[in-house]
């Protein structure tokens, strides 16, 4: 029908386009309507998990994804650096780990693609650090690398070219990698991790208003030590969960469950409620997650491992399988944790938002911006790194994006919204996937 010669001219050609867009967009629009009323669902959000495309690849090896970067969010841009992956042998075959030291930048759109620049480099090689966004800037806190523990502390910012500029912080009173990090107001706070190589229960703080005064060891949290917990700063109290302590001093292994929350004013701890799955009640380990806060009372928190399968190898009894075989099962078998959990901070209450194979990962990076977050690189399964970052929205922002497109037809401006109309349909395609409401 539509022929060469149908078309009277250019601008009844690109009508044509328009109404086809439309027309395909339709069909998955009432899905998505008829997806978002399912009863009896457990999850009290409208969430999409959307993939992106698009990972740096200045540094060799590095677009095979990386896990345990720095990462972050400044002003308009999301921010990688360092991490690590074995881009040689794998680890199955005893290959070593590589760790890298490029900054990258990419701008945050509406698109589902991220171009992605290298605006500089980092002092030295360096994974399993902390990064704490700040406004205008990240505060970049220890790690290690093939060398060992680190105790450098940096501020990251991005000079009107878009360069990186690095200034020293006061420097960590010990080597500190695999702890987690927040911050509270002009307070940042670091938690458990390795000690000068060893499993701790530390905590210390440090007040970018006064950093001449160097870092403070607070009250350690109880029990034993934590590696690779997540935590978070909602009004002023920091929340822990999760982390692993492997055998030590003939103690055993443990992969934790609980929390706790920190008091800094009353300089205590005191406990509160751990994540469970929502259909059996079976406590939910967030060790090698992340986390991230989404509101003022929600702490968001998604990835990490399989309670049981990880303590099976990590205390070394390797019950669930031989020891030569535990990194050659394929990915599923691991089961990472894909459920994105809400814990409210005013209530101390756990929900589930969601679940999805995008979110089932250790060692990645959880950056928030508005209503809407990233998840960055990490591991698929122990010693294979993913290049993927997916961005998870509600959808009220969702939405947003289709009436601006909307906006842009009544604008006239009818070629962009071909572009971005096909751009929206490809997203719908792929958010399809993971909607189970």
């Amino acid at each position: 029908m539509f022929e060469q010669g149908y078309f009277k001219n250019k601008k009844d050609e690109t009508m044509i386009k328009v109404r086809q867009v439309l027309l395909c967009s339709a069909v998955p629009f009432f899905f998505l309507a008829a997806s978002c009323v399912r009863e009896n669902s457990s999850r009290k959000q409208d969430i999409h998990v959307q993939q992106m495309s698009g990972f740096p690849n200045q540094e060799f090896g590095y677009e095979l994804g990386v896990s345990a970067c720095y990462a972050g969010i400044i002003g308009n841009k999301l921010v990688m650096a360092g991490g690590c992956n074995f881009a040689g042998k794998s680890a199955a075959e005893g290959g070593p780990k590589y760790f890298y030291k490029g900054i990258y930048t990419a701008e945050i759109t509406e698109d589902s693609v991220l171009v992605w620049k290298q605006v500089g480099e980092l002092p030295s090689p360096v994974a399993y650090g902390v990064s704490i966004s700040r406004s205008g800037e990240m505060i970049l806190i220890g790690g290690n690398n093939a060398d060992g523990g680190l105790t450098s502390v940096f501020r990251l910012k991005l000079a009107e070219d878009g360069g990186a500029i690095l200034d020293t912080l006061p420097s960590l009173p010990f080597a500190l990698d695999n702890m987690s990090g927040a911050a509270s107001g002009n307070t940042i706070y670091v938690a458990g991790g390795n000690r000068n190589g060893s499993p701790s229960t530390s905590m210390l703080s440090l007040n970018l208003n006064e950093p001449e005064l160097g870092w403070k060891e607070e009250v350690p949290f109880p029990g034993a030590a934590r590696v690779q917990p997540v935590c978070a700063v909602q009004d002023g109290m920091l929340y822990l969960w999760g982390g692993f302590c492997p055998s030590q001093n003939g103690g055993e292994a443990s992969v934790a469950t609980d929390g706790y929350r920190y008091l800094p004013l009353q300089e205590r701890w005191e406990p509160v409620p751990a994540p469970a799955v929502a259909e059996t009640g079976e406590p939910l380990t967030l060790t090698g997650g992340t986390s991230c806060v989404w509101s003022d009372s929600i702490i968001l928190c998604t990835g990490g491992v399989d309670k049981d399968i990880f303590l099976d190898a990590i205390s070394g009894d390797y019950k669930r399988i031989a020891k030569e075989d535990y990194l050659l099962q394929p990915v599923a078998w691991y089961r990472f944790n894909g459920r994105l959990m809400a814990y409210n901070t005013r209530r101390n209450h756990w929900e589930e938002w969601e679940e999805s194979a995008c979110l089932a990962r250790a060692g990645a990076a959880l950056l928030g911006k508005g209503q809407q977050l990233f998840i960055v690189g990490g591991e698929l399964k122990p010693g294979i790194r993913t290049a993927e970052i997916s961005r998870i929205t509600n959808g009220f922002l969702f939405y947003c994006c289709l009436y601006r497109w909307q906006a842009m037809l009544r604008s006239g401006n009818i070629q962009r919204s071909i572009i971005n109309g096909q751009l929206y349909l490809k997203n719908f395609r792929s958010l399809r996937k993971t909607l189970s409401f």
